[in-house]
């Protein structure tokens, strides 16, 4: 099948826990991060990238034009140099992050867009060389106390004049909803600040020359304004269709959602398709 509308490939680390509250979450993410895809013109599927065979990672972004990875877990520390006795330790998902790494680094080779949102953006950092804290002392700024969209806390975040974010969302102070409690530390190699909290904790980073850029805050939180997760799509839209990625292409055809596949989002009401969702066949 030829299709004119570019493909996202949006990217989770698993549906396999034991926290089905926190998995719900994170899905409602991913759907809304989908949505607002769909309507500023990417064809988009989801990839559970810890979920499912490595063969089938390497197919899902041999057929992206551009990629988001979304948030969830801590990230391994051992990818940095961290240890795992901090306060707050989570769980690890020490095969998704290796994966997502991989990704990354891909996609810095390749100059393929991509998106990075909170845990997404550690994930970058770290793909590149970089650090993280562990534990900021002023975590409960940066994140909600209840549960579902609770979780997040609208803090200030102002852009780095200059920057590409800055020209996505402009200069003035944005209020962001954020949930997090860790943050970048030691830049990756190639990496700027492009935004920051009044505490002074890297709210944003971008390349200094690839198409990648990730915001720690998610843009795509329901109390969230929806002008910036649309702006950051469109500026990914935009970099795919400057680099010819976002032209016409050959797509894999529309099918049931079998595993190692790709194919279009359904018409408007219907679950968007996913790639390799391991043992289980649709997002519920």
């Amino acid at each position: 099948m030829t299709v004119s509308a570019p493909f996202l490939l949006v990217v989770d680390a698993t549906r396999r826990r034991e926290d089905h509250a926190f998995t719900d979450v994170l899905d409602s993410l991913s759907r809304r991060v989908v949505t607002a895809a769909s309507a500023v013109g990417w064809v988009t599927g989801r990839m559970l990238i810890g979920d499912i065979r490595e063969a089938e990672v390497l197919t899902g972004f041999e057929q992206a034009d551009a990629v988001v990875i979304m948030g969830g877990e801590d990230v391994d520390p051992s990818l940095y140099g961290g240890g795992e006795d901090y306060p707050e330790a989570g769980a690890h998902l020490p095969l998704a992050d290796r994966r997502t790494i991989a990704l990354i680094r891909a996609a810095l080779e390749r100059e393929t867009p991509l998106l990075g949102i909170c845990r997404g953006l550690q994930l970058l950092n770290v793909a590149l060389g970089g650090s993280l804290v562990q534990h900021l002392d002023s975590a409960d700024a940066h994140r909600g106390g209840g549960a579902g969209s609770d979780k997040f806390i609208a803090h200030p975040v102002v852009p780095v004049r200059g920057t590409r974010l800055a020209g996505l969302l402009g200069g003035a102070p944005l209020s962001t909803q954020s949930y997090h409690h860790q943050a970048v530390e030691r830049l990756g190699a190639g990496l700027r600040v492009s935004a920051a909290a009044p505490d002074g904790v890297i709210e944003g980073v971008e390349h200094v020359s690839a198409p990648l850029l990730g915001v720690q805050w998610h843009p795509e939180a329901p109390r969230a304004g929806a002008e910036q997760l649309e702006r950051l799509l469109r500026g990914l839209r935009i970099r795919a269709d400057a680099s010819g990625r976002g032209e016409t292409a050959k797509r894999p055809e529309d099918s049931e959602n079998h595993s190692g596949r790709l194919r279009s989002v359904p018409p408007t009401g219907v679950e968007p398709a996913t790639y390799g969702t391991g043992n289980r066949r649709s997002i519920h």
